[in-house]
């Protein structure tokens, strides 16, 4: 059994040779390691912990990014499960004394259970774009109002209070990263690691029967692909990692309200990834980052001027950016335009030279 599932597995991910549309990618990767290791030296502590505050996010966005950009499958209530991964590690550690690294399994487990359940009872249904959407919005609403009113387990309005940093205990050794250099190479790395680890099952053949169902779910279903389990086991796997960024995001800060089920943030994810490029993974990290720091400078000089920014972002990105800012199609772009220079040039110099004729 244990053979089968792994020869099955090989086959799935097995990677085709690297071609010159990898290397972006590769770059980029490498710069993010380069970054990781000399930001620490850079920054001050508080600066620091704003950069990493926003890879958390940038971590959820990359989940998101994961089904919608690669499967197409919209809704507007992923932070539903970014909010119980962070309740569920906030409850696991302050209300029954759990260690971080099993609380961060609770965490994972509560958002993973919700997802299998709410995705199967509409996925394997056949429920698709608005209306999958819509149901998705009212789970989230309803997540926010029982956050708010279970003020027993989640504290009501004011949340969750004096939930513990990250540690690990192994041989009796305890390992501590709840510190601001702990605390952000955990994150920084976890970012890196889980975006490289999609990228590659992405780029598998894994990825595209992703692709084949996000262009025709019913071709794909032709050809002999339980599309509805796979879009089921997507849903899962990108509930999971937003879980993490909602667990990472409760042990850095040290408190959870109610506010990571807020709608505004649900509409932020999707700005994120349509910004950074639907599919494109590595963009929606770095939408998110920018955009999460952004926000935070217009926030300190007034709170009501962001969500008026954001409207116009979206509104400005639906009409003249619809795939985002993908790298490949700026080059493309700065290529034409070179080439376009360059023609030009010995046209005006013609025209000068028969002019003086």
């Amino acid at each position: 059994m244990f053979r089968r599932i792994k020869r099955h597995a090989g086959l799935w991910l097995a990677q085709p040779k690297p071609g010159s549309s990898d290397v972006p990618f590769a770059g980029g990767c490498a710069l993010g390691a380069l970054l990781i290791l000399v930001l620490p030296h850079c920054l001050a502590p508080y600066a620091l912990s704003t950069v990493r505050d926003a890879l958390v996010m940038g971590l959820l966005a990359l989940s998101y990014d994961l089904l919608w950009g690669k499967a197409g499958v919209l809704t507007l209530g992923h932070t539903t499960f970014f909010g119980l991964g962070a309740y569920g590690f906030a409850t696991a550690t302050v209300h029954f004394g759990l260690q971080p690294l099993n609380a961060l399994l609770i965490g994972l487990l509560c958002a993973g259970t919700v997802a299998a359940l709410l995705g199967y009872f509409l996925l394997c249904a056949g429920v698709r774009l608005h209306f999958f959407a819509i149901i998705s919005m009212a789970v989230l609403i309803i997540a926010q109002q029982l956050a708010t009113s279970w003020q027993s387990v989640t504290g009501g309005d004011t949340g969750v209070l004096g939930i513990p940093g990250l540690s690990a205990t192994f041989a009796g050794h305890t390992l501590d990263l709840s510190g601001p250099l702990g605390a952000w190479y955990t994150v920084a790395t976890v970012v890196l690691v889980t975006t490289c680890i999609t990228w590659l099952a992405c780029r598998s053949r894994y990825g595209k029967v992703l692709a084949a169902i996000a262009t025709n779910e019913w071709r794909a279903s032709a050809c002999g692909y339980h599309t509805s389990f796979q879009l089921l086991l997507l849903f899962v796997i990108s509930a999971v990692l937003a879980a993490l960024a909602g667990s990472l995001m409760a042990a850095c800060s040290g408190v959870v309200a109610p506010d990571v089920f807020s709608p505004l943030l649900a509409t932020e994810v999707i700005l994120w990834v349509a910004v950074g490029g639907r599919g494109s993974l590595g963009g929606a990290v770095i939408a998110a980052v920018a955009f999460t720091l952004l926000k935070q400078r217009i926030s300190s000089y007034s709170t009501e001027l962001w969500p008026l920014l954001l409207g116009a972002v979206f509104l400005g990105c639906v009409l003249f950016l619809p795939d985002g800012l993908r790298f490949r199609q700026a080059a493309i772009s700065l290529r034409r335009v070179r080439r376009a220079l360059v023609v030009r040039r010995p046209l005006a110099g013609v025209r000068r030279a028969q002019g003086g004729q």
